[in-house]
C-alpha cells in the first residue's frame, strides 16, 4: 500500500515537466519565428535622405533705428530727443521711405553718472526713441541708410540697427522644399533599388529635419537650423530621411 501511494504521486509530477517542457518549447519556438519575421521585414525596407534647395527673395525690409537726446536734466533731454526725431523722420520721408511706414517705439530714459574725479561726479540725463522702418519698397530704405552719416554730421545723435530682409512667402517656399526633397529621396532610392534587381514599394515613414534658410548659395548649416535675414536673395533648404519598401 505504502508503494502505490508513491506511485500515484510521481505520476502527475512527470506530467506536470513534460507540459512545461512542451510550453517552453512551443514559446521559443514562436519567439524565434518572430525574430525572423523581424528581420526579414528589416532586410525590406531602404532608408534614403532626400534634399532640396528652394531660392526666395525678400519682398519687405526693417529697419530700427535709435534717436537719443543727452542733457543736463532731463526735460532738456526729452526737448534734444524730441527735436532731432522730427528731423530723423523728415530725413526719412525725403529720402523716399513713406510716412505710414515709419512706427515710432516707446520712449525710455537713463541717468548717467561719470566720474570726474575721486570726490567728483557729473550726472547727465539721456532720453531716446525708436523709430521702427517696415516696407516692402527695399532699394528706397538700402539708399537712405547709406546716408545716414550725413545726420551724424549735423550733430543728431542716431544709429541703426542692420537691414533684416523678410520675405511672405517664406512658408510657401518651405512646402514646396520639402515636396522637392521628398521626390528626390524616391528618386535616390529607384535608383539604387533597380540597381541591386529590385522594385521600390511604397514609402513607409519619413522625418523632416529643420530647415535652413542662408544667404543665395550659402553652404552654412546648423544643427538647429538657420533663419538668415541679413540677405535679400536667400535660399531655402529642407532635408527628408524616408524609408521605403524593398520589393525582389
Amino acid at each position: 500500500m505504502e508503494r502505490r501511494r508513491r506511485f500515484t504521486v510521481a505520476v502527475p509530477e512527470l506530467f506536470l515537466g513534460l507540459l512545461s517542457l512542451a510550453l517552453a518549447a512551443v514559446w521559443v519556438a514562436h519567439m524565434f519565428a518572430g525574430t525572423i519575421h523581424d528581420a526579414r521585414h528589416a532586410r525590406d525596407t531602404m532608408t534614403i535622405t532626400g534634399s532640396a534647395r528652394k531660392p526666395i527673395t525678400s519682398n519687405l525690409v526693417r529697419w530700427s533705428l535709435s534717436v537719443s537726446g543727452v542733457a543736463r536734466t532731463p526735460g532738456a533731454a526729452a526737448h534734444t530727443m524730441q527735436r532731432d526725431i522730427k528731423v530723423v523722420e523728415a530725413f526719412l520721408r525725403g529720402g523716399g521711405v513713406p510716412a505710414g511706414a515709419v512706427t515710432e517705439s516707446v520712449v525710455q530714459s537713463e541717468t548717467v553718472v561719470t566720474r570726474i574725479s575721486k570726490k567728483k561726479t557729473r550726472t547727465t540725463y539721456r532720453v531716446l526713441q525708436g523709430l521702427n522702418v517696415s516696407t516692402g519698397k527695399i532699394d528706397v530704405v538700402e539708399g537712405v541708410s547709406t546716408r545716414l552719416a550725413d545726420l551724424i554730421e549735423r550733430g543728431i545723435d542716431v544709429s541703426a540697427e542692420p537691414l533684416e530682409y523678410i520675405s511672405t512667402d517664406l512658408a510657401q517656399a518651405k512646402l514646396a522644399a520639402l515636396e522637392a526633397a521628398t521626390e528626390e529621396a524616391h528618386r535616390r532610392a529607384d535608383i539604387l533599388v533597380r540597381g541591386l534587381g529590385g522594385r521600390l514599394g511604397a514609402m513607409r515613414s519619413s522625418s523632416l529635419g529643420v530647415y535652413q534658410i542662408t544667404p543665395r548659395d550659402s553652404t552654412d548649416v546648423s544643427d538647429y537650423g538657420i533663419n538668415d535675414t541679413s540677405s535679400r536673395d536667400k535660399d531655402v533648404t529642407a532635408v527628408v530621411s524616408a524609408t521605403f519598401a524593398v520589393k525582389t
